[in-house]
């Protein structure tokens, strides 16, 4: 009653878990960084590198626990990005940048902020506002009411902003205007910027009363700036609106979003906190929006969500649910059909959903979330094997003592001491299997970075599953058996059973009469595995498919906004016609915040597909990107890169740029890095798989270049600061004080009227003041010339470096990037100075392989260990270990014949084809060696041996086959990962399962042919 009591217990307990705890379409793979944005207007990229970037980078290298320091610098931007090592949290990253930063003296004018913290795939949830009013009023909106109210939902990190226009008032100065009245630039500055203040007063006393004195001279309207007086002459008082213009407008545009057919509309990004429920988090983010649109927003503006992370969610728990069903009725009907019988089926059956609730509850215990790479490996077959072989020990014991006693006396006898001699005889044996089903998940959890955050959350799940199947089988398995097998326990003729029992061992009789054959074969089979196996094609791990296309289109980095618009536009249209496509979202330039550092030149486009069952077409999704990528090859001059949603944010997070792949070269000179990088780009489009090649340039934006003279400025004695402070204002405009409507702040920008400032003659003729009260044209104290400069400058460490980002297609990555590295090798020549690094999903991979090359071996020393342990000798110890060389023979079989690609997914599924292979020489091995104790002859013991374990050993093959052979043949949405894995052990299994009733018995039979003691 006790083992029932506390099983219920982890029922309850599992159930609570499963509900409380969040599922992940796709796990955060990513490391904890602290991310810091600055943002200083007007500013080129090289300025922004020595003044911002420079100086964060040297301060955030402090830090400790930090792995990686990378940048990138811009026209009027600075993004560094500080990675930590693994465990770090994101509050330690946050405080310590922090901290940090608050060390770093900045330029005036420039803000930094630290990012709030989430992840690659924190992205959940986009939305558009819908109206008919300009859109400087819905960006107004966006930023004052919506953010507001949204980034106050638990759970939420940030919403960014990307489209629209910032409102500010603007006062336009005529300079024609300001000359008739003696006046500069930096008095309309100076008198803006002293007129919209209120002060306090203290208090007074007034009869019984106290009243609050209030002095208020904040600005109220644009007639209000237009009064603001900027000085006298004479008697007459000059105000702004006699040498200018106040307009409401808006700040120059960052980037601007289409959807279908609307081309100018603003974009909400949410996006969540790290570890949060993103379900959850999306529900009470629905109800904020709910509220907004009913009862805060006007009438005529509404919240339109576009993309909602739980529809990618839903499809592939969806997906790996149905396999995990599945796989459970294969197994449950497999164990019904072998043991023949509803008692037996209904206790091993109960194990699958206790363990899976045990495994659930330690996950939610450790606060690790599930995903459909952690759920979909659990194989439920695998769970079964020490259930099944103690149920059908406890079954076939209570058969024979049926049969010799009669039904009747069987029936009133106690029948727990036989029980527990049962239990004892093959505990050890299970435990031991067990134990070294577990070590061999260990080199998993050895994992760093990208593939440890990936796929230990599965090597916990699965552990945890096997810890709780083993308790389950030593307690709750022999209580069931108590209660349920009490009476009428009769052997019952299994068809099924005498089939494969009867064929099984003619194939084992005609592995003995064909010794040296059978051997030969094998070994000639394993040599022929091993040979093909170092040649074999080999990736990172299988692409997602998320029901969508990511596609960037990079245009040349010195066109304009309105120009990449125009061509955004046509692209978005173009993408549009596609019958499967459900919508196109286009993105040019970047978000007003700085969170995605690129240029005009950038255009994304998200489009997401129609469900593949609505297809009208027979067409799959790698056709129809080919077909995409044929139209769009049609637009001259841009290059297009393909992806996916999470899948691009991931690779821009793991590698620095946006792309899965990168060759980073590291230098000093921009302009000598940039040649090598087109000849590197020139390199890879000659190797076969290599596609989507980019330069991530970093010279080419247009420079209006205004050189002071020191010498010229002293003749007319100007000073550098109002030089300066003139041609910041006049040009660019800047920012005299703030505009208060209630709650809401927009910017007082002063700035010259567009027909004195949009050419190199009129800002030559831009008056500066002098000490003396005279005031000087720009062009007799400055140089003024155009140039090509810096668009971006990337960094990593203490370097800087050009990136050539490109994709791999229709090849495998291992052969692709070692072609491509041998390539460039011969043909670019990079002096000593210069550093090259390839980057990326291959850098994973290696480091992925390097670990396991060392973990593996030390976890089949340690295999081997807990086998003589079992065994207590060497020589059976031996024997059993045969079984790996099946597993690596049965796994590389099965990618071969089906064509699939090694990556570490397969790889994955090989370290468990291991532990799992191992316990049928745990079982074979025992019998054998029991059979010769027990005095019988050597090939007689050998066959017994076989003939009476046929039934378990085949089970755990079909068991272990099953519960993954839907994952295997699955198609649907989020199957691409758990694929390789399930084949891998579905086909492993299978062929394990042969050449251990082949095999095996032949390695036994020579290992004890001449041993003196079991000779006769």
């Amino acid at each position: 009653m006790i083992i029932f009591f506390l099983t219920a217990v982890l029922a309850v307990v599992g159930v609570v878990s499963y509900i409380n705890t969040p599922i992940e379409a796709f796990p955060d793979v990513t490391n904890t960084r602290a991310r810091i944005i600055t943002q200083w207007p007007g500013r080129s990229a090289e300025e922004i590198e020595k003044f911002i970037t420079l100086p964060v980078m040297k301060e955030m290298n402090t830090i400790p626990k930090k792995s990686e320091v990378r940048s990138i610098s811009l026209f009027g931007l600075s993004v560094v990005t500080v990675l930590f090592e693994d465990k770090v949290e994101d509050f330690y990253a946050q405080q310590y940048a922090s901290t940090r930063l608050r060390n770093i003296d900045l330029p005036k004018g420039a803000e930094a902020e630290i990012e709030p913290p989430y992840g690659a795939t924190g992205e959940i949830f986009r939305y558009v506002l819908k109206s008919e009013r300009p859109v400087k009023e819905l960006t107004a909106l966006q930023e004052w009411v919506i953010e507001r109210e949204l980034v106050a939902v638990p759970g939420v990190a940030n919403v960014a902003s990307f489209g629209g226009e910032e409102k500010i008032y603007e006062v336009r100065v005529n300079p024609a205007l300001l000359a008739q009245y003696n006046l500069t630039p930096l008095d309309v500055y100076e008198a803006v910027e002293k007129s919209n203040i209120n002060v306090g007063g203290d208090v007074i006393q007034k009869g019984d009363q106290a009243y609050v004195v209030r002095g208020v001279g904040l600005l109220e309207s644009t007639h209000d700036i237009e009064n603001i007086l900027i000085n006298v002459k004479g008697s007459t008082p000059v105000l702004v609106k006699q040498v200018a213009e106040v307009n409401i407008t808006a700040k120059p545009r960052l980037g601007q979003v289409g959807l279908g057919e609307d081309k100018d509309l603003v974009e909400g990004i949410v996006v969540m906190l790290r570890g949060e429920n993103p379900s959850e988090v999306i529900e009470k983010l629905q109800k904020t929006i709910d509220e907004l649109n009913n009862r805060i927003l006007p009438d005529d503006v509404k919240i339109v969500p576009v993309i909602d992370r739980t529809e990618l969610v839903d499809a592939t728990v969806n997906t790996v649910t149905h396999n995990l069903a599945e796989g459970i009725v294969l197994v449950s009907v497999i164990v019904f059909i072998f043991l023949f019988n509803w008692r037996t089926t209904v206790t091993v059956a109960l194990v699958i959903p206790l363990s899976f609730l045990f495994a659930i509850t330690m996950l939610r215990i450790q606060g690790l979330p599930a995903n459909l790479i952690s759920l979909g490996a659990i194989d439920f077959g695998l769970l079964l094997e020490g259930t099944m072989v103690i149920v059908e020990k406890i079954y076939v014991d209570l058969e024979k003592s049926s049969l010799r006693l009669g039904a009747d006396r069987f029936n009133k006898m106690s029948k727990l001491g036989l029980m527990k001699r049962s239990v004892k005889n093959v505990a050890s044996h299970i435990f031991f299997a067990q134990i070294i089903l577990i070590v061999a998940l260990l080199p998993i959890f050895s994992f760093q970075k990208v593939e440890g955050k990936m796929f230990t959350p599965l090597a916990f799940t699965l552990g945890y599953a096997l810890v709780g199947s083993l308790i389950l089988s030593l307690t709750f398995v022999p209580a069931m058996c108590k209660v349920l097998l009490k009476r009428n326990v009769t052997e019952t003729s299994n068809p099924v059973v005498n089939f494969f029992r009867n064929n099984i061992f003619r194939l084992y009789l005609w592995s003995d009469r064909n010794k040296r054959l059978v051997l030969a074969g094998f070994i000639a089979l394993f040599v022929l595995c091993v040979v093909r196996f170092m040649s074999y094609g080999t990736e990172f791990i299988p692409k997602l498919n998320e029901g969508a296309i990511y596609v960037r289109a990079t245009l040349p980095n010195s066109i304009n906004l309105e120009q990449s618009v125009a061509t955004g536009n046509a692209l978005r249209d173009t993408l549009r016609s596609f019958q499967e496509v459900k919508f196109v979202m286009s993105q040019t330039g970047r978000p007003n915040d700085g969170t995605d550092p690129t240029g005009f030149f950038n255009n994304e486009f998200h489009i997401q597909l129609k469900p593949e069952n609505e297809w009208k077409r027979p067409i799959q999704k790698d056709a129809l990107l080919a077909e995409m990528k044929a139209v769009l090859a049609s637009f001259p001059g841009i290059s297009f890169g393909f992806s996916q949603p999470i899948q691009d944010n991931v690779e821009e997070y793991v590698a620095g740029v946006k792309s899965s792949l990168v060759v980073k070269i590291f230098g000093n000179d921009l302009a000598d890095m940039e040649t090598k990088a087109d000849s590197v780009a020139q390199n890879l489009q000659k190797v076969h798989g290599v596609s989507d090649v980019l330069v991530y340039r970093n010279i080419g934006i247009p420079e209006l270049a205004i050189r002071l003279d020191e010498a010229r400025m002293a003749r007319h004695g100007v000073s550098m600061a109002d030089a300066q402070a003139v041609i910041e204002m006049t040009i660019g405009g800047k920012a005299a004080s703030v505009f208060y409507e209630n709650d809401r702040m927009f910017d007082i920008s002063i700035r010259f009227q567009e027909a004195y400032r949009n050419t190199e003659e009129e800002i030559g003729n831009i008056l500066i003041p002098s000490l003396d009260d005279h005031q000087v044209p720009l062009k007799e104290i400055a140089t003024i010339s155009t140039k090509t400069g810096p668009a971006f400058i990337y960094r990593e460490g203490s370097s800087r470096y050009i990136g050539i980002g490109f994709s791999i297609e229709g090849r495998d990555l291992g052969s692709t990037i070692s072609e491509a590295q041998k390539v460039v090798k011969e043909n670019v020549r990079f002096d000593k100075n210069t550093k090259v690094v390839w980057a990326g999903e291959f850098e994973s991979k290696e480091r992925a392989t390097k670990q396991l090359s060392v973990i593996i071996p030390a976890a089949v020393v340690l295999i081997i260990f807990l086998l003589y342990m079992d065994f207590g000798n060497v020589k059976d110890t031996l024997i059993s270990l045969i079984t790996i060389p099946f597993a690596f023979v049965g796994g590389f079989l099965s990618l071969w014949i089906t064509g699939t690609i090694f990556g570490i997914s397969a790889g994955i599924g090989f370290i468990i084809l291991f532990g799992v292979c191992t316990i049928d020489g745990i079982i074979l091995v025992h019998v054998m060696k029991e059979n010769l104790i027990h005095r019988l002859p050597l090939k007689q013991a050998i066959s017994e041996g076989i003939y009476g374990r046929i039934r378990p050993v085949i089970m755990i093959a079909l068991m272990g086959s099953l519960g993954l052979l839907p994952a295997a043949l699955s198609n649907g949405m989020g199957s691409e990962i758990q694929k390789p894995l399930a084949i891998m052990i579905v086909g492993g299994l299978l062929i394990c399962m042969f050449l251990s009733f082949t095999v095996l018995p032949q390695i036994f039979y020579w290992a004890y042919r001449k041993d003196e003691k079991f000779r006769n």
